[in-house]
């Protein structure tokens, strides 16, 4: 089982949606796709809203 898939089945575990985390590999010389990355999760986390996990309601 890879890393992020161990992650994924945590974040599950804890109440969290799945889409709360992301993977790019990006160089250091793609800048562009580190800009379109980080925009494209930023958007993505503010169109969940706030986080509501079963570990708040404890």
């Amino acid at each position: 089982m890879a890393r992020s898939d161990m992650i994924v089945e945590l974040l599950d575990d804890y109440g969290y949606e799945q889409d709360r985390f992301s993977i790019n590999w990006v160089s250091s010389a793609e800048a562009d796709k580190f800009v379109s990355a980080v925009s494209e999760m930023t958007d993505k986390i503010k169109k969940l809203g706030p986080v509501h996990s079963k570990a708040q309601a404890v």
